[in-house]
């Protein structure tokens, strides 16, 4: 009986968090994005032109995300096999999406 009371030592059930951080430039002028939505593991931010294209999402689950960014005049940004870490921030480089126009 005392067994069921002891922490798991494997973790099972328990859910771990670290955080992601990173800028959306257009490819092309590698300006600033001003307006987008960012998601990862079930979290999404959006973000104004005040934020200069930085962004961060926290409370991701622990392991290996997919990051999405949505973007109005852009092609759809999506990142496989992003780490995230327990209790860390993962930093990215520069995330250049493509503007629609002229395709």
């Amino acid at each position: 009986m005392l067994a069921a009371c002891s922490p798991n030592p494997n973790g099972q059930g328990v859910a771990d968090f670290g955080s992601v951080t990173g800028t959306v430039v257009d490819a092309q002028s590698q300006q600033p994005i001003g307006t987008f939505t960012v998601s990862m593991g079930g979290q999404s931010v959006s973000v104004s032109p005040s934020a200069r294209g930085q962004f961060t999402i926290s409370n991701v689950p622990v392991g290996t995300q997919t990051l999405t960014v949505y973007a109005i005049g852009y092609q759809t940004y999506t990142q496989d096999g992003v780490v995230i870490q327990k209790d860390q921030t993962t930093p990215l480089t520069p995330i250049g999406i493509v503007a629609t126009s002229g395709l």
